[in-house]
């Protein structure tokens, strides 16, 4: 079915819809941020629940200004763009005729709002209810999901599909669903989560929070004022003048509650002054340099704007140019003595050439030093003990990466899984894999995991039309809490500049065919591989950071592979980053036996030569002590010829110490 996405004819733009929102928030008694971060697009998981000290906290993660940035509810605006009007909702769908749809699948022009409770994982307190508890706005809120091939599927615990309601992840788990507003405006959702332990029965609940959404075409409100310019003062005034002001907003504003204040002198303390009356001020010149400044507060009271200070200048004696004479002397000697400051300036930095004169000199010390260890190179020389020039060798332990013992595999067979894990890290690109299941975000090789797609996927219903038809083991688009929910996920990309990847997967060996794709709004499948195929081996890209799930279809049961490399380009210079090519292996259908493709690699401690300069060299059999070369350790890292008299002959040359790099484990758990 096609829909088409249009701007209804005589809706109006929500004009001031930030101070709406504001207004709205504000009347539910949870009071929105002044200045909101707004989100208009990208991956949200406005439900975050995490076990964290004890306590439970609900607060809102995204993906747009960075990787898993978290706020609190209240400081966030989600804006539902008027590019998400849908004309032509099917009947059968909620929210028909038309609306404000926020898809399943996402759009990255769109917000793409879920929840997550993986931080509850570990915790023990894995049962979530997320309780959205009301719902205030021009219009209704539908929330569901669609399963397999776009039946229409509850996610609250009544059955229902309108919010306010109540979502329940019995596991940890990772959800997006379809949204649905009825009417452009603001709407505000009062939420709370609260989290069970299965096997005491204890329980812990968060506080509640408040999520605002603007819906429709979003104005930006006018700016508030920041200052306040006083007009209406004199140049100078005879004692008994009037003195008449006025405080002027820096923007237009409907605040018109003001304060005045006053001192007799710039040392003085401020007191209110009398004579304040609104946004205007009227007094009496009495006291010959009296300061004056006006504050325009806020419904709480608050200053938002303040003026700087003016000053009432009095003369009665009509010797206006002596005074300005003597002012104008006074600012010569100020200036003299910012001159003075300015030579102090020149002082200090004469310091600082002084210090560049010892720096010199540390400079020269370290010619002498290295002239030292110029002759230390002569005494080194003749140390190499062959007469032929060649600099002596060190044995030396040194940690270095070896092939590791193949074990076990881990095996997932439920759960959320970002298979494809996209990151840049150390100017390089890693391709790996995270998962949810064992904890949170944990990361492993590819190769050290089988995700095993179980008997319970297998389907003869497949309609026609779909990729796979008319049975195969299917992964749905959206979560089946018993089944593995393999995705992939760029975010780790964010900020390098390398945001547009491309996620190639080059091969599939198995007993069948491999499809994977989405579905559309309403049902239907849409090809998710570059250049329009369904089935696999295929190319996912992704322009921008993106956390993406699709639906997947096994043919045949047995074991697969899948050969993966992820290419990472720099959309402004087209520069590029490949990452290693990873394998995965799918178990489909009976559990996986016998399968124990870990290896990876680890590090163990062998000897090896170095010069004194720090240069690989080929040791003597006599020096390599025991079996296998490896040498007793001295428990610091430093072969144990070295502690003796060859160490004491190294430091003479001159060479104060060997730099030990130990390589990072590669193996994953």
């Amino acid at each position: 079915m096609t829909t088409t996405r249009i701007r209804p004819r005589g809706r109006h733009a929500v004009a001031g819809l930030m101070a709406a929102a504001l207004l709205a928030a504000g009347a539910t008694g949870s009071a929105q941020a002044a200045d909101p971060l707004v989100l208009d697009h990208g991956h949200i998981d406005a439900f975050h629940v995490a076990v964290e000290d004890g306590a439970l906290v609900l607060d809102l993660a995204e993906d747009v200004t960075g990787s898993h940035v978290r706020h609190a509810p209240e400081d966030v605006l989600l804006h539902v763009k008027e590019d998400a009007w849908l004309d032509g909702i099917p009947e059968e769908y909620p929210g028909a005729p038309a609306g404000y749809v926020v898809p399943l699948t996402q759009d990255p022009n769109l917000i793409w709002p879920g929840w997550d409770t993986n931080g509850t994982a570990g915790s023990g307190y894995t049962d979530v209810e997320i309780d959205i508890s009301s719902v205030e706005g021009p219009g209704e809120v539908f929330l569901y999901t669609l399963t397999g091939f776009g039946t229409v599927t509850s996610l609250l615990e009544d059955g229902g599909y309108e919010l306010p309601g109540t979502l329940r992840e019995e596991t940890p788990s990772h959800t997006h669903a379809q949204w649905t507003f009825t009417e452009a405006g603001t709407y505000t959702l009062t939420a709370e989560a609260t989290a069970t332990n299965p096997d005491s029965g204890a329980s812990l609940t968060s506080q509640a929070a408040t999520y605002t959404f603007a819906v429709g075409e979003r104005q930006e409100p006018d700016p508030e004022p920041t200052a306040l310019a006083i007009e209406g003062l004199g140049d100078h005034y005879h004692t008994g003048d009037a003195v008449e002001l006025t405080a002027v907003p820096n923007a237009p504003t409907e605040l018109d509650h003001y304060h005045w204040y006053s001192r007799d002198s710039a040392d003085a303390e401020w007191e209110a002054a009398e004579g304040g009356d609104g946004d205007t001020y009227t007094g009496t010149a009495e006291v010959d340099g009296q300061q004056l400044k006006a504050e325009l507060l806020d419904g709480d009271h608050e200053v938002v704007a303040a003026s700087e200070p003016v000053t009432i200048h009095i003369d009665d004696h009509g010797g206006g140019d002596d005074s300005g004479g003597s002012d104008g002397d006074a600012g010569g000697s100020g200036g003299d003595t910012g001159g003075s400051d300015s030579s102090g300036g020149n002082a200090s930095g004469g310091d600082g050439g002084s210090d560049g004169d010892e720096g010199a000199a540390s400079s020269t010390g370290g010619d002498s030093g290295g002239a030292a260890s110029t002759g230390g190179s002569s005494a080194g020389g003749s140390s190499t003990g062959g007469g032929d020039g060649e600099p002596q060798c060190f044995p030396v332990e040194e940690e270095r990466e070896v092939p590791a013992e193949p074990g076990e595999a881990l095996v997932l067979d439920h759960g959320h899984i970002d298979a494809f894990n996209v990151l840049a890290e150390g100017g390089d690109l890693v391709l790996n894999l995270k998962e949810d299941v064992t904890g949170s975000h944990v990361t492993h090789a590819p190769e050290d995991v089988v995700l095993h797609v179980k008997p319970e996927a297998f389907t003869e219903e497949i309609p026609e039309g779909y990729p796979g038809a008319p049975a195969g083991y299917l992964l749905p688009l959206t979560q089946d809490p018993n089944l593995i929910w393999p995705g992939w996920d760029t975010n780790g990309v964010a900020g390098s500049g390398y945001t547009d990847v491309e996620i190639d997967i080059t091969s599939v060996e198995g007993p069948g065919e491999v499809y994977l794709y989405t579905t559309n709004t309403f049902g239907g499948a849409v090809p998710i591989l570059q250049g329009g195929d369904l089935e696999l081996p295929g190319t996912v890209r992704e322009e921008s950071p993106a956390h993406t799930h699709a639906q997947w279809t096994f043919t045949e049961a047995g074991t697969y592979t899948l050969t993966a490399e992820a290419t990472a380009t720099d959309p402004d210079s087209g520069e590029s980053l490949t990452s290693d090519a990873a394998t995965y292996t799918f178990a489909v259908g009976d559990a996986p036996d016998g399968l124990a493709p870990q290896g990876g690699t680890t590090t163990e401690t062998v000897t090896v030569g170095k010069t004194a300069d720090g240069e690989d060299c080929e040791l003597p059999d006599a020096q390599l002590g025991g079996r296998d070369g490896n040498l007793a350790s001295t428990g610091n890292g430093v072969s144990p010829l070295l502690v003796g008299g060859v160490g004491a002959a190294l430091l003479a040359t001159g060479a104060a110490a060997f730099v030990f790099a130990r390589r990072r484990l590669a193996a994953r758990a």
